[in-house]
């Protein structure tokens, strides 16, 4: 392991009343910030996005490099509820893009009543599995009757992309994204910009969580074209894909893997159309984002979810060919918990890197986070 150069820990969001969680960063024009992040109400207990009616996809935007941000808004729209975990993309012609994928909720008693019972899924199902297999401490936490807790269902609902001209200040052209023969698509980060208005954007089937595939659009975002399959293995779960470009046209990503929680990689030589076999690396932990440094060195960030509870990085000198694993990066170990991760990074002008993150502070708060460092 290897001490870097820490500059600056920093809370960039906290709310007392609030669980925020899972951002993403991206670097736009003139050197503008914006994070999406997910936010729902405190709870005594834990319950992520997949099961939770309450989440809104909030966005902050920062004009001087993360010194200061904005107050979040909801984005798009107060409409927009029961919604994973988002992605944005930054494109070269100043639009910005939010995609998203969004639940159909029910009031449990209006779903016990549906004739087809197979259209929707129960959290309170997935609670109780979690409390049963000791994942989730009972505690004073949950009644007897976990629906009494958890009183909806969810059924699929679909995957969008919404675009902004003005930096996530106000949304347009809402695009719905056709994920067939998937039953959904969920990206927590963004498109690959790949040349002349083309993008290629990494998606998790949803609600299975076991298949990566791309879509392609070739007009910024307006359109997008039938899915491509990435990555699927007999006995491992694939997803939270995350892509880069390197300067010699291949396209790395990394997947997370929810059985052994090792992560994944595979590439592409033909812009997307084909995807190589993937490959367990050398990194334990999840999800990944991946970074190009200014001397050509691939930075992968990644939470740490085993104790010391924290943010990593590892560093590859050869576009993602080998990881340097002898020299992991601590950029934070001093989490309390597991309730912590999904960083990601961008570049300040002078040279160092801001990794955004969640985790909980000193005051057991789950709040949105970042670090300032050198390498």
């Amino acid at each position: 392991m290897k001490r870097i150069n820490i500059v600056r820990h920093q809370v960039i969001y906290k709310d007392p009343f609030a669980y925020c969680a899972h951002p993403h960063i991206v670097d736009g024009r003139d050197q503008s910030w914006c994070v999406v992040f997910n936010r729902t109400m405190r709870r005594s207990y834990i319950l992520h996005p997949p099961n939770d009616p309450h989440y809104y996809n909030l966005i902050m935007r920062s004009n001087n490099q993360g010194e200061s941000w904005s107050v979040p808004q909801v984005a798009p729209g107060y409409d927009w509820y029961g919604v994973e975990c988002a992605g944005l993309t930054s494109l070269s012609n100043g639009v910005i893009l939010l995609n998203q994928w969004r639940f159909k909720w029910f009031p449990l008693g209006y779903a016990e009543r549906m004739a087809e019972k197979s259209t929707y899924t129960l959290p309170a199902d997935w609670v109780r599995e979690m409390i049963t297999d000791g994942e989730i401490n009972r505690g004073t936490a949950f009644p007897t009757n976990v629906e009494d807790y958890f009183p909806w269902a969810r059924a699929n609902g679909g995957t969008f992309v919404h675009r902004s001209s003005d930096y996530g200040v106000s949304w347009k052209d809402t695009i719905e994204i056709g994920t067939a023969p998937y039953s959904g698509g969920y990206g927590m980060r963004g498109a690959v910009e790949l040349s002349h208005g083309e993008l290629i954007l990494p998606l998790s089937d949803v609600p299975n969580y076991q298949t990566v595939f791309i879509v392609r659009s070739k007009d910024y975002g307006l359109t997008w074209e039938e899915p491509i399959k990435v990555a699927s293995q007999t006995g491992l779960f694939f997803e939270e894909p995350s892509a880069l470009l390197l300067p010699d046209g291949r396209i790395l990503m990394m997947l997370r893997e929810n059985k052994t929680h090792w992560l994944y990689q595979t590439e592409s030589l033909d812009g997307g159309y084909t995807w190589s076999e993937p490959i367990q690396t050398p990194i334990w932990g999840y999800p990944a984002h991946l970074l190009l440094l200014p001397d050509q060195r691939v930075l992968c960030v990644y939470g740490y979810r085993k104790q010391p509870y924290g943010i990593r990085a590892v560093l590859s000198n050869d576009f993602g060919h080998t990881w340097d694993v002898d020299n992991v990066l601590i950029i934070r170990e001093d989490f309390p918990n597991r309730d912590l991760g999904y960083p990601s990074s961008v570049l300040k002008e002078n040279g160092h890197v801001y990794t955004v993150y969640y985790g909980q502070d000193t005051d057991g708060v789950t709040c949105i986070q970042a670090s300032e460092f050198e390498i």
